[in-house]
């Protein structure tokens, strides 16, 4: 009885243990090179259309997003951030329609997105929207706190 209560105990603390480094490397900054002139910058963080119950109704996203843009997946790349903690995804899209929203200087739009693959590595993170280049999309984003963020998530981006 006192193996499967110590073994019990060691299973909780390694799930925990595992919960915490998984969900610090979510947390850790991008790193990367900075998008040229002043291109416009999606941020995403995790799990954001698990904890809105509305997100699975279309009409809430889109009366939610301040920009609703329709364009190309340019490129997809994925590198570590600093101290290689966790994956972040570079996307960058080319805007080719504005549905919602005053259009922005440029037509171009960087998606980061934390999770990825790096060499032989892979980072999933829950509820992430993942791009592939050449694929039309429509993305349903807003402002918040002077940056830009995806409208629940995964559930904030369609293929066209």
């Amino acid at each position: 009885m006192k193996n499967i209560k110590s073994i019990r105990t060691g299973f909780i603390v390694f799930i925990s243990v595992g919960l915490v480094i998984s969900s610090s490397a979510c947390l850790n900054k991008p790193t990367g090179t900075p998008p040229p002139g002043g291109q416009i910058i999606v941020k995403q963080s995790g799990g954001a259309g698990m904890l809105i119950k509305e997100c699975t109704d279309k009409s809430y996203i889109t009366q939610t997003a301040d920009y609703i843009i329709e364009g190309t997946v340019e490129k997809v790349d994925s590198m570590w951030n600093e101290g290689r903690a966790g994956i972040f995804t570079y996307t960058d899209l080319r805007i080719e329609n504005y549905v919602k929203g005053a259009p922005f200087a440029g037509n171009e739009l960087q998606i980061v997105t934390p999770g990825g693959t790096v060499g032989e590595v892979s980072q999933w993170v829950e509820d992430q929207p993942i791009f592939h280049e050449g694929k039309k999309v429509r993305i349903y984003f807003q402002e918040v706190s002077g940056e830009y963020v995806i409208v629940c998530g995964q559930f904030g981006v369609e293929e066209r």
